[in-house]
């Protein structure tokens, strides 16, 4: 029976925790939203999921390559509407927290969370592993496959390859192409003007992909293929983490901040008591990590 591994894309859990519990504070009015919500709503998960090991990722800045590809790629258009500083102090105190629980946590610079997970799941699959990966971010449901899941928190839903046609509209070897196709404002990434969610899903329907759509001499409302093909070269360098992963990372290790991590009590009193959290020294929420990663 294949061991399970769940990924937690750190960035998401960040956001997930600093929205949902925005209002807890210290005694001294300092924001705990992310330093408590990140390792509430993982320990939940892991403790519902009962996986074998559990990992967790940053992102590390924005890719160098895909700036290349996009300069505007992940630019902003406005400021955050929060303290950056803040949530920035909160989420690296959050990470040290999940080290202290003995999660080995994967970051480095101008690398991007999205393929760092990639490329964890990449090695893991091949050494047998069955994934989850935790996230709401759309990039992910391109890996799904018989060994790779993706869990929406946001959502509490699972996708897979038995119900990603039915819940998301295409197929996971479509996603890419639907992502191209619809562009990803989150990431700035601009898709083909007029295509929504809902034509988007008729086209793969029609063509089942960009490509064979290039390749045909068939028609699509008023596409331009020219235009369509010179979109889709650029967009799949951006959201294509397979490609990604052959271009950059294959010969690559896996970089961990932590490779031999181990359970440290003593640092998770020390981060805890210091932000009035005592809820994570309880017996059986730290019994939760020390049944994974042994």
């Amino acid at each position: 029976m294949s061991k399970k591994l769940l990924i937690f894309d750190g960035n998401h859990l960040a956001y997930r925790a600093f929205y949902k519990f925005s209002n807890l504070r210290t005694l001294d009015k300092v924001n705990t939203s992310i330093v408590y919500g990140m390792p509430y709503i993982a320990e939940s998960i892991i403790r519902r999921l009962s996986p074998d090991k559990v990992f967790l990722t940053f992102d590390g800045g924005r890719s160098k390559f895909r700036l290349d590809v996009l300069p505007s790629y992940k630019e902003r258009d406005k400021k955050l509407g929060f303290d950056a500083e803040d949530f920035f102090r909160q989420k690296d105190l959050g990470k040290e927290i999940f080290k202290a629980f003995g999660i080995q946590v994967a970051q480095k610079k101008h690398y991007e969370a999205d393929d760092l997970i990639a490329m964890i799941t990449r090695r893991y699959v091949d050494n047998g592993y069955q994934i989850i990966i935790v996230s709401g971010d759309k990039d992910f449901n391109q890996l799904i496959s018989e060994k790779v899941n993706v869990y929406n928190v946001s959502k509490n839903k699972a996708y897979s390859v038995d119900n990603c046609k039915e819940e998301l509209g295409y197929e996971p070897e479509q996603c890419v192409d639907y992502l191209t196709l619809l562009g990803d404002k989150s990431d700035n990434i601009p898709g083909y003007p007029g295509i929504g969610p809902v034509k988007a899903v008729q086209f793969l329907e029609e063509f089942g992909s960009i490509k064979e759509f290039l390749n045909s001499t068939a028609k699509f409302g008023k596409v331009d293929k020219e235009k369509l093909e010179e979109i889709w070269k650029r967009n799949k360098k951006l959201i294509d983490l397979k490609y990604f992963y052959r271009r950059f990372l294959r010969t690559e290790s896996i970089p961990w901040e932590n490779p031999d991590a181990t359970m440290d009590l003593d640092k998770l009193r020390k981060i805890c008591g210091a932000n009035e959290i005592n809820s994570f020294l309880k017996p059986q929420f730290i019994n939760t990590f020390k049944q994974i990663n042994t």
